[in-house]
């Protein structure tokens, strides 16, 4: 299953819509930072710092924006950093590796936000905004993640109709994961004659299905103790998505969040290219 949805079985044109490269412009040209962040609340320097840092703990804010007697934002503080000096002593400059454009497009955030737990937000030649791990979670970037991974299955789905003709992968599951799968089958199928069993395993399976083909680790070029590690990674993700938990992260480094996300897209980017050819 993939390819059919990929190809019409008519003309054996790529169907449209369909490829990652054309997924991710929708998010590089369009879907674009300004959609997400906040506006930079600010305190102004005159402001009685320990006053501020209360203010800052009841609001769970990290950071905020100061102000000087022209209302212009003339650099940020931290809310660790507050002592009982004037606000001027700990003002810090919006440097360029903590400020980003409103244009930078959605798939960029992660790797950006890396090694950051938040950055500011140009917008209109001035800083607007701010941008933290936490946004994440707003919906249009949870459509973006759910959309790669469902992507992402089907890459799956397609390479283990390749290496296992006529449903033998069956024989490489569990009977109690095949059980639970013929469960869901019959549960989804309905109207739905092209329903096909592979669609109703689960991430794990497919995990375990694709761990153990070799043909598939070598063509990715993949250890696979690696395959294993991005794929628990991604359900962990999926799941959080499914069950639209507050944090979809909650289970997850950040630094392992953000390099499953890399991954996956190398991954739909080679497997895109070796389908094509």
């Amino acid at each position: 299953m993939g390819f059919q949805l990929w190809y019409s079985k008519q003309t054996g044109i790529r169907r449209k819509g369909t490829s990652f490269s054309e997924f991710q412009d929708i998010f590089i040209d369009n879907i674009t930072t300004k959609y997400i962040y906040e506006p930079l609340a600010c305190c102004h320097i005159t402001d009685n710092p320990l006053e501020v840092r209360e203010t800052l703990k009841r609001r769970d804010f990290d950071t905020l924006g100061v102000v000087d007697d022209t209302n212009s934002k003339i650099g940020y503080i931290e809310r660790e950093k507050l002592g009982e000096k004037s606000i001027e002593h700990y003002i810090q400059k919006f440097e360029l590796e903590v400020i980003i454009s409103d244009s930078t497009p959605l798939s960029e955030l992660f790797q950006i936000l890396l090694d950051k737990e938040f950055v500011y937000v140009l917008s209109k030649g001035s800083i607007e905004g701010i941008i933290t791990r936490a946004d994440i979670n707003k919906p249009i970037v949870r459509i973006y993640l759910f959309g790669l991974i469902s992507l992402f299955e089907l890459h799956l789905n397609f390479w283990i109709t390749k290496n296992h003709d006529n449903e033998s992968w069956i024989e490489n599951l569990n009977p109690v994961r095949i059980k639970m799968a013929e469960k869901i089958f019959e549960e989804r199928k309905g109207n739905n004659s092209q329903l096909t069993l592979l669609e109703c395993i689960q991430i794990c399976d497919k995990r375990e299905l694709l761990r153990g083909t070799d043909n598939f680790i070598k063509e990715f070029n993949y250890m696979k103790s690696g395959f294993e590690r991005l794929l628990k990674n991604v359900e962990k993700i999926r799941n959080e998505l499914a069950h639209s938990q507050n944090s979809i992260i909650a289970n997850l480094q950040w630094s392992d969040f953000v390099s499953s996300i890399t991954m996956l897209k190398e991954f739909l980017v080679k497997s895109e290219e070796k389908i094509e050819e």
